[in-house]
């Protein structure tokens, strides 16, 4: 314990309240990831004899914290949040093929041998998210906007559910992610349009699902060598600047709102102008904090149907509690009743 205590930022952890513990594992992930509350309420309310932990963890720390859990046989696993995803591909004894293809890492659950095995449930997430709203998808027509890890994730699970006629494509800010995905998805996917940025509005006012892959809209706030940052107050339709920067202060969000006023403005209104455009798409927002995104805002003034990451998040929580905790023996593989034990969860 005081081994695991020294490596963390977040000190004073205590493991010894149970038997068992997980933990989600980031950069701050004690500084608002949802995933302790909801996976403590399940180990409550079905009596398993553990807690999840959030552990924040600096980069040079990353791999002595992972070895130090893999030798305490307390530990059954749990989540990894950013900016760790892809860095945990290689400090596990193994990954899953899911995550292999995916190229990035959400879950990490022991397998028979006690080894740390790595796993992805962003892809998963999306698409139940996304069936149980707007339904079937046999002949969608989807836009994703973003070329990261998170993209690749959910044109991968969405292609599955697609028919012939259903059709993906994917617009990104910059051309070199753009390929390096096409590259990436053309030995699982049929056919994928890509689109230069800002999205061609001919091309794409009759989709009927348009869904945010980026980070753009997430409400955590970064520091750099020339101040701190954030991107929550812009639609990933519209124009941005990353150059704006604000010093810490006790009015952080004032601070930065009312220095960035001119560009917010833009991007509403870039963003306004490309959704009037648009057919009657439903919107998903990817992003889970904010609960409802700039973007997800100025489409339900539109008269749009909306989805928040919100639901994803409880889903990957939910597939990836279900995987820990049955890899251990002591309860029977089960999602339907681990999101019923989350779903009302605050």
């Amino acid at each position: 314990m005081n081994n695991l205590n020294s490596l963390i930022e977040n000190k004073n952890i205590q493991l010894d309240k149970y038997k068992y513990f997980s933990a989600i594992i980031g950069e701050s992930p004690s500084k608002g990831a949802k995933s302790p509350t909801l996976w403590n309420a399940a180990f409550k309310k079905m009596n398993f004899p553990a807690l999840m932990y959030p552990l924040d963890v600096s980069t040079k720390n990353l791999s002595k914290l992972i070895k130090t859990l893999r030798l305490d046989n307390r530990f059954i696993g749990g989540a990894v949040t950013m900016p760790y995803k892809i860095d945990m591909l290689n400090l596990l004894d193994n990954v899953d093929d899911n995550a292999k293809v995916i190229g990035a890492v959400n879950c990490i659950y022991r397998d028979d041998n006690k080894r740390l095995i790595g796993t992805n449930t962003d892809g998963a997430g999306a698409l139940w998210s996304l069936k149980s709203v707007y339904g079937d998808l046999k002949g969608a027509r989807v836009l994703l906007l973003g070329a990261g890890g998170a993209a690749l994730a959910v044109a991968i699970y969405v292609s599955k559910a697609l028919s012939k006629k259903g059709k993906i494509f994917i617009s990104n800010r910059t051309k070199k992610p753009l390929i390096e995905l096409k590259k990436k998805l053309s030995n699982i996917i049929r056919e994928v349009d890509l689109l230069p940025w800002p999205p061609p509005i001919e091309k794409v006012k009759e989709v009927d699902i348009i869904i945010n892959c980026s980070s753009i809209g997430f409400e955590n706030f970064k520091k750099d060598k020339k101040g701190i940052h954030s991107l929550k107050f812009f639609s990933p339709l519209g124009n941005i600047n990353k150059n704006i920067r604000v010093q810490k202060s006790n009015e952080l969000l004032k601070d930065y709102a009312y220095k960035a006023a001119k560009d917010i403005s833009k991007n509403v209104l870039e963003t306004i102008r490309f959704l009037s455009k648009c057919q009657n798409p439903m919107v998903f927002d990817i992003v889970y904090q904010p609960n409802i995104s700039y973007l997800l805002y100025l489409s339900d003034q539109l008269g749009f149907k909306t989805l928040s990451g919100k639901m994803m998040n409880l889903e990957q929580a939910v597939i990836a509690f279900n995987k820990t905790t049955s890899a251990t023996g002591l309860r029977d593989s089960n999602q339907d009743e681990v999101r019923e034990l989350m779903k009302d969860v605050r």
